[in-house]
């Protein structure tokens, strides 16, 4: 789920990348076999207008919330016929850092891009390094981002690990109709809403307190967009 949409990473560095330049994005035609993407704690509200919000666990055993794009497999229902993100609805941040992501390497997040992006050029756009190798001010305020969003994520680990602590997740699954076909989503957690009403008074201050209660209001919102994208994708 996390890298569906990077097809060739490498980790950036002068002498590979001195002359490759950044171009604007035309489309979001890279995402448009992803059916779900990671959503940070700071997104919750916007996206939350336009697409469900639903908990997991990634590959290294991390709570993540993640966005569900589309109901059927490989396809995100939020790209029109032109490759772009339909109207006013939320483009998550992690389609929105795209060509860029940090990858660990010995205990170390490093910058990296996917060099197969079609933003990437050697003739134009924003330059990743000046003239003497050092990094540009557009790679500094790439850097400031990624950095915001890893530790947004790390903050959405800890209210999702408090979350289960309550033990207020519970497995569920959706089962929603597409062209005369079923499609069964499974694998994902939400909140309990009966076990939520039955917290004790100091538990729900300690999630207010937290920032999480008003996370958890926006995730049972978001639910309602089932419905939605099971019209888009028809």
């Amino acid at each position: 789920m996390e890298l569906g949409i990077y097809q060739k990473i490498e980790i950036l560095n002068k002498d590979q990348h001195f002359n490759l330049k950044v171009n604007p994005l035309e489309g979001y035609q890279f995402s448009q076999n992803l059916r779900e993407c990671v959503v940070t704690a700071e997104e919750f509200f916007e996206c939350a207008k336009s697409l469900p919000i639903l908990f997991t666990k990634n590959e290294q055993q991390r709570f993540v919330a993640f966005a569900l794009l589309g109901i059927k497999p490989q396809q995100n229902v939020l790209l029109d016929e032109n490759g772009q993100w339909r109207a006013g609805e939320y483009v998550p941040a992690f389609i929105r850092r795209y060509p860029f992501v940090f990858v660990q390497e010995q205990q170390q997040l490093m910058l990296a891009l996917d060099a197969s992006s079609p933003s990437l050029s050697q003739q134009q756009g924003q330059a990743l390094f000046t003239d003497d190798g050092k990094a540009t001010d557009f790679t500094l305020n790439v850097m400031n981002f990624m950095k915001q969003y890893e530790s947004a994520c790390r903050k959405t680990e800890k209210i999702i690990a408090q979350l289960d602590e309550l033990d207020l997740l519970e497995d569920a699954q959706a089962q929603m109709n597409s062209g005369g076909k079923k499609y069964q989503i499974q694998g994902f957690k939400r909140i309990n809403e009966d076990k939520l009403n039955q917290l004790t008074d100091e538990q729900k201050l300690q999630l207010v307190n937290s920032g999480a209660y008003k996370l958890i209001i926006a995730h049972l919102m978001s639910l309602g967009n089932f419905k939605k994208l099971s019209v888009l994708a028809n």
